[in-house]
């Protein structure tokens, strides 16, 4: 007996007329077709949705879905978070175009928990209910449902009712449990606009939970939202998990913003893209495709062109299989795990489908055995396997927690935590990486700053910006930062602000270096508050090295630079930094002429003085005069 408390959707498969419709209005006693043109023309056009009640005390949310083939992306929609499918038949049509091409569909989705029913058998011999019975065993061989219970039953006479219903209890019991744990994920089947509800989404949960006053985030659309009610089978819930059909009242948004195909889920935790990796099946009967060939790609309740690149051959064949990559003409959300399907172009008809291998990949060049073992690794590979094969192939730079997550599924958050306690991978900076790579991130770190030094004995050392460019365009800065810290407290680099130096924080020159050092040192704090200018001090000291020396200077504060052409010894502008200070013990505010008595200059130090002291926080500019500034302590 099935826990009342379990959550199953179940959803209906068939070819056009076959009797989904009445089977499901017999079954619950609700008409899924609610539009006046389904009841004016007796078939199915939209998506319908019905709640059943087994005796067993679970419910059942159902999904009805339209049997023509103009109609097969709409049941595509309906059929994703489907649990278990219910694969009508009727007996006196057999199988029909439909009904093949439906059960391929419920085949490349995975779907591997049903009943067939026999529907019509009112309207049939028993001997003609037996052949309709071995064809259906025959069509679903080979496929998900082989094996699955076939029914004979009548809508009209109720005759099979109760074996249909038993048939469908046992496959709820079989059918798997989802998680309500990790993010809400609601791919959106049907959009409409209510009285007191406002904008309201339906779908099946397919992750996690939500509740009213939930903030979600609109896919691929970027839009967060506040959800003001939920409804589970019409009845209103303060919470709704995954696996039940849902409905979502919003606030923020529009009608005419959300639509069929886009998802509901929790904010920055699902990811949109234009591109997955994954291994495609053709279905037997479907035409060869190409390299590049395009087709309608479905995942979900979405739908988009896209462009298969074969990674392993130029053709893919019926029957046949291989990795490929999909290029999305629009964004959507994927998952790894994901089952998706594949519609040719023009004419419209299923050919294909598989399973969303990486949902985050880099564009691959085709037919290369490095890109093969790494997708393998990825679609065979158990977490920690994964998680450790990502993780070496970013070398130096690492992967993102997120990032893993997303590659190796939810699986991989207590898989990373396994590998971080035991050492096998460190974290750097919000990253994870090999604790081999990260030696030689260290080591490659040290090379580049040895090197820079060499070249340029003169330089206090390189920007950590260019460092960076020079160890790998893609790494990530707070990496960089922390094997910045450790190798400083190893004593083996020196910062100076954004200034990183091999070694000791002293640049070693030579006696003539030196002795230069000190004559421009000397002129400036000989010229006091009226220095030469930068011109004038480079005439008058010369030597091919000067402009190095003086760089050297200015990194290290022997020399500080007022503006580009002026400059002045650390002990002149301190002199005149107390001066000010003191000017300020018993004055409120400092104007041009004050300062340049006070200190003896005229308007061509005066002015850049006192916006040199602006910049540092000593005084603040008001109108015409200076005020005490923030910094004067």
């Amino acid at each position: 007996m099935a826990e009342p408390t379990k959550h199953v959707v179940l959803g209906t498969a068939g070819h056009i007329d076959h009797g989904k419709t009445e089977l499901i209005k017999a079954l619950t006693g609700i008409d899924t077709d609610r539009l006046r043109e389904e009841k004016e023309r007796g078939i199915s056009i939209e998506l319908g949705f019905a709640r059943f009640d087994l005796p067993s005390g679970v419910t059942l949310g159902v999904v009805d879905v339209p049997g023509h083939e103009r109609f097969v992306k709409t049941m595509l929609a309906g059929a994703a978070g489907v649990d278990v499918v219910l694969l009508v038949v009727a007996a006196d049509e057999g199988v029909m175009p439909q009904t093949r091409e439906h059960l391929d569909i419920v085949d490349l989705l995975g779907i591997d928990n049903g009943v067939v029913a026999l529907t019509k058998t009112d309207l049939v011999t028993s001997d003609e209910v037996e052949l309709a019975r071995e064809e259906a065993e025959e069509v679903i061989a080979g496929t998900a449902l082989a094996g699955a219970p076939i029914v004979p039953v009548s809508s009209v006479t109720r005759d099979g009712l109760d074996e249909l219903v038993a048939a469908l209890e046992k496959a709820v019991e079989k059918a798997r449990e989802r998680s309500a744990e990790g993010p809400a994920r609601l791919p959106v089947d049907r959009v409409f606009s209510l009285a007191g509800h406002g904008t309201v989404v339906t779908g099946t949960l397919w992750s996690g939970a939500v509740s009213p006053g939930d903030r979600l985030e609109l896919y691929p659309r970027g839009e967060v939202v506040r959800v003001r009610s939920v409804q589970v089978h019409d009845e209103p819930v303060e919470r709704a998990e995954a696996g039940q059909r849902t409905a979502l009242g919003l606030v923020g948004v529009s009608k005419a913003d959300v639509s069929r195909g886009d998802t509901m889920g929790t904010p920055g935790a699902l990811h949109v893209t234009r591109m997955v990796d994954a291994r495609l099946r053709l279905v037997a009967g479907a035409r060869p495709i190409a390299n590049r060939t395009r087709v309608h790609f479905h995942l979900g309740t979405s739908e988009v062109l896209a462009r298969v690149v074969l990674l392993e051959s130029d053709e893919l064949r019926a029957g046949e299989e291989e990795f490929v990559q999909i290029r999305l003409e629009s964004p959507v959300v994927a998952v790894k795990g994901d089952l998706f399907v594949i519609r040719s172009y023009s004419p419209v008809t299923t050919i294909g489908g598989g399973r969303i291998i990486d949902p985050t990949p880099r564009r691959h060049k085709r037919m290369r055995e490095d890109v093969l073992r790494s997708l393998a690794v990825l679609e065979k590979g158990g977490p920690e396997e994964i998680i450790v094969h990502l993780v070496e192939e970013m070398g130096i730079e690492g992967v993102p927690e997120s990032g893993l997550v997303r590659k190796a599924g939810r699986a991989s958050v207590d898989a990373l935590g396994v590998l971080l306690s035991s050492g096998k991978l460190v974290e750097v900076g919000g990253r994870i990486l090999a604790p081999e790579r990260y030696r030689e991130l260290k080591t490659r770190v040290l090379e580049v700053l040895e090197s820079h030094a060499v070249s340029s004995p003169l330089e206090w050392g390189m920007s950590a910006e260019e460092l960076r460019g020079r160890l790998s365009k893609g790494l990530d800065r707070a990496v960089l930062e922390a094997a910045l810290r450790d190798l400083s407290g190893e004593g083996a680099v020196s910062r100076r602000g954004d200034l990183v130096r091999f070694g000791g924080s002293e640049v070693e020159l030579t006696e003539s270096q030196s002795r230069l050092a000190a004559r421009i040192e000397a002129r400036l704090l000989e010229a006091g508050p009226n220095p030469p200018t930068l011109e004038e001090l480079r005439a008058e000291i010369g030597g091919d090295e000067f402009d190095a020396i003086l760089k050297l200077l200015a990194g290290a504060g022997r020399v500080v630079k007022v503006t580009s052409a002026l400059l002045y010894h650390p002990d002149v502008i301190e002199g005149i930094r107390e001066k000010i200070l003191g000017y300020f013990e018993s004055n409120p505010a400092l104007g041009v002429p004050e300062f340049k008595d006070m200190i003896g200059v005229t308007r061509k130090y005066a002015i850049p003085l006192l916006e040199y002291f602006d910049r540092q926080g000593v005084t603040a500019r008001s109108g015409n005069v200076r005020l005490r500034g923030r910094k004067t302590t």
